[in-house]
């Protein structure tokens, strides 16, 4: 046993990972983490006779829950924790009001420039008037409102010819990122992963072992002017072997 010292303090934000259980796993670590929690909720069941208090008390249930909030975006958290899926390498990407010139003759069209891996439509903007078009079928273009739009070439009224428009469209990136299939999974051990929880002072460290995991929830959030952050939340229950998992601590009872 180490020899007690005076008390370790807990500081800052720690470390928390989260490693799937599955055979050869990669451990998932919250990035940047701006907090962590643990909390142990036990049911006390009371009993009482004729008098205000009672005579005795027992433990009940017990749920023990967790919770990292961080502040850069982990995939793996998402496809091995979350949702129990693999990845794929790929993504998409925005081409966010990207400037073209309507073709002076017929058909009026401007194919953009990532026409070859355009994946779906995000708006047009008149760049002269700032009218927002709406989207139509083709050949129901009207003048100084509409589009339609396939594969990536947007198609225009006559009287839109030579006008500077602003398209925002997704395309897809091949050889980059990574593409989760948010797929419909059964209910039940879904995405059972190990948490660990680390908090130093120093040279010392606390650290808490989940063996079993399911996550109850997760958030994104963002806000204009500043830094956006995703929380990640888990119950955790016993192994096979009846076992929470394990509570260590830098210096001794």
């Amino acid at each position: 046993m180490t020899t007690v010292l005076s008390g370790k303090p807990t500081f800052g934000a720690g470390r928390v990972f989260a490693t799937a259980n599955i055979a050869n796993p990669t451990p998932a670590r919250a990035l940047v983490p701006q907090s962590q929690s643990i909390d142990f909720k036990r049911k006390v069941e009371s009993l009482f006779g004729e008098q205000q208090l009672a005579v005795a008390a027992g433990a009940g249930s017990m749920e023990v829950t967790g919770k990292v909030e961080y502040s850069k975006s982990v995939a793996r958290i998402m496809s091995d924790i979350l949702f129990g899926d693999s990845g794929t390498t790929g993504s998409y990407a925005e081409a966010d009001k990207e400037s073209g010139t309507v073709a002076a003759t017929t058909p009026y069209i401007i194919t953009v420039a990532n026409s070859a891996t355009w994946q779906f439509d995000l708006g047009v903007v008149n760049a002269v008037t700032g009218a927002i078009y709406s989207r139509v079928a083709g050949g129901s273009e009207v003048l100084g409102k509409s589009y339609s739009v396939a594969a990536g070439a947007y198609t225009f009224a006559a009287g839109d010819e030579g006008v500077n428009m602003l398209i925002s469209y997704a395309y897809s990136v091949s050889t980059s990122g990574e593409t989760i299939n948010l797929a419909n999974q059964n209910q039940g051990l879904t995405g059972s992963f190990t948490a660990v929880h680390v908090l130093p002072w120093g040279n010392e460290q606390d650290m808490y072992v989940f063996d079993s995991c399911i996550a109850s929830s997760s958030s994104l959030s963002a806000k204009q002017s500043g830094f956006g952050s995703q929380t990640l939340e888990y119950t955790a229950f016993v192994n096979g072997s009846n076992t929470l998992g394990t509570a260590t601590f830098a210096e001794a009872a």
